[in-house]
């Protein structure tokens, strides 16, 4: 008894963590942090501290008042030291983050890992989310910090301030590698063009392709990015001129559409959705060519959310008429009202009759008698009479599936130029990254520079463990490995996300065993597909837990 309670078991709660600092150390995190500084008398550099954030935030996501409690447990500070490592010393550090020069930072770590993985530049993907927040914000007016504002939310949250993240990424398995967070009341299309200046500069080199959404097609950023070497692909907005000149030439002439794409569809809408593309016959006002591209699936979308406003509508002024029918202002109101509601008012021709039906009432009150006198009353109520515009259904209709690219790219196929465009939903996965696993809002910090400085951390984040998607995917390939079983049940995973393959070792624990004597330490032992993970992205199974002995 008395030597088995000399025996002290202390497990410390590894899980993925070896696997982050594998990448984190490839891309030299902790070095690039030096740049911030650090002071003698701290009991935790601030680097370190940066370095713990950066893995909470990949790892856990504690509250950062419980940063400490989760460094301890992950054996990343030693026990006398977790209650330093509180929310007043993470907001220093946020601090020295932000006044330190992230740009340097930001390029040096960015630069390892193009160099380390061999990361393709040719393209770049870039657009924008809002980071929702939580409080006045005032008081900061000075701060040289992103300034909260009220604007387009997009997490629809008007009510609340925000700030404007703005996010580019490789076309090569959608790593990041450069962002900017703007004031929140700041429009995408005038973010454009020092976002392109940045990339340069980062990448030296002008002639990658740029593709962004529809912000990006004015003409003050196509012509700047033209006149300097670049090239771009994006959306030409429904607003253009453009638009509705090619939409009406193609009312009497037949397009020859090629076929570029076939792509996996949803079942409703065929086994396969196939994209078209027509070269545009002319250019846009500033002179670069557009492609005209008709998806199959879009088609038919376009055709069913026509029918069904239209059904909406029909039904909505059928009730109305049976309801609203003495007072013609407000049954007019009311008509607009639906009209506008679903869209419709192009589809519709409608007019307002008026039927007046005659009364008689006595001229005073009582009973009526053989001389009682009346007045004669006219009545109106008013009728709705509507019919379809075909002329405009047939021209929407001809319309149907139908979006125009524009680009300066001169020679390359328009089979090209729609797949480079077409990855840029890789990059709408990382904001949902972003929001979703890595839980970035509402931000309840109430400073905005340490807000820029944990956003900023929250982009290195997303670095590392899109590489480390990228690692396992590419691994996998090389294998012949269509899939691996990484769902629960062991169900097979074509494309596994970052999160889904950390979280298989949420609960691999090392246990340091002290009996008096001495200490040593027992690891848990890992599963066939742990082993398999580690084995894809190049790491030992038995040097697993070397990191934390």
């Amino acid at each position: 008894m008395g030597v088995a309670s000399s025996i002290q078991i202390s497990p410390i709660r590894l899980g993925a963590l070896p696997i982050v600092g594998k990448f984190a150390d490839t891309l030299r995190v902790q070095s690039a942090f030096e740049r911030v500084g650090s002071d003698k008398r701290e009991k935790i550099p601030v680097p370190r501290t940066l370095l713990i954030i950066l893995y909470n935030i990949i790892l856990e996501r504690f509250p950062l008042y419980k940063i400490g409690q989760w460094a301890e447990e992950k054996n990343l500070v030693a026990k006398e030291l977790e209650k330093s490592l509180n929310d007043d010393r993470v907001g220093r550090a946020l601090d020295r983050l932000f006044e330190a020069d992230r740009a340097s930072i930001i390029s040096e770590i960015v630069l390892t890992a193009i160099g380390e993985f061999k990361l393709s530049t040719d393209r770049v993907h870039n657009d924008s989310t809002t980071v929702t927040l939580t409080g006045s914000y005032e008081g900061y007016e000075g701060s040289r910090a992103a300034k909260p504002a009220r604007g387009h939310n997009k997490d629809h949250r008007p009510d609340l301030k925000q700030l404007l993240y703005s996010l580019s990424v490789l076309g090569d398995e959608a790593v990041p590698i450069y962002f900017k967070v703007w004031d929140g009341n700041v429009t995408d299309d005038t973010t454009h063009i020092r976002n392109w200046m940045a990339l340069r500069g980062l990448l030296g080199r002008v002639d990658f392709i740029y593709i962004c959404d529809c912000k990006l097609c004015t003409r003050e950023n196509m012509e700047f990015i033209d006149s300097e070497g670049g090239f771009f692909i994006t959306v030409l907005p429904q607003t253009r001129a453009e638009d509705k000149r090619f939409k009406d030439w193609i009312q009497d002439h037949n397009p020859e559409w090629q076929e570029a794409l076939r792509s996996k569809s949803k079942r409703k809408y065929g086994r396969h959705n196939v994209y078209w593309t027509f070269e545009c016959p002319f250019l846009s006002t500033e002179g670069f060519r557009i492609i005209w591209v008709k998806s199959s699936q879009k088609q038919k979308i376009d055709e069913e959310n026509r029918t069904e406003r239209i059904k909406k509508t029909e039904e909505e002024l059928n009730d109305i008429s049976d309801r609203i029918r003495r007072n013609r202002q407000k049954f007019e109101h009311a008509i607009h009202d639906i009209l506008k509601t679903h869209g419709t008012a192009e589809y519709f021709h409608w007019q307002i009759y008026t039927d007046t039906v005659p009364d008689f009432k006595q001229e005073h009150k009582g009973r009526p008698t053989s001389s009682t006198r009346y007045r004669k009353i006219e009545k109106h109520s008013y009728r709705l009479v509507y019919s379809h515009n075909q002329d405009t259904i047939r021209y929407r209709a001809r319309c149907d599936g139908i979006f125009p690219l524009i680009t300066n790219r001169k020679k390359d196929p328009a089979k090209e130029i729609l797949k480079a465009y077409k990855y840029q939903p890789r990059l709408e996965k990382r904001h949902e990254q972003f929001k979703t696993v890595y839980e970035v809002a509402p931000v309840f910090i109430k400073n905005p520079a340490r807000i820029e400085a944990l956003l900023f951390l929250y982009f290195i984040a997303l670095l590392i463990t899109s590489l480390i998607e990228r690692q396992v995917r590419l691994a996998m390939a090389e294998q012949n490995l269509p899939s691996i079983p990484i769902y629960p049940e062991q169900r097979e995973c074509r494309k596994p996300k970052a999160d889904k393959l950390l979280e298989l070792f949420r609960d691999v624990r090392l246990h340091r065993v002290s009996n008096g004597t001495g200490d040593h330490t027992i690891a848990d032992s890992l599963s066939d597909i742990q082993s398999l993970v580690l084995s894809l992205v190049k790491i030992r199974p038995d040097k697993f837990f070397d990191a934390a002995c």
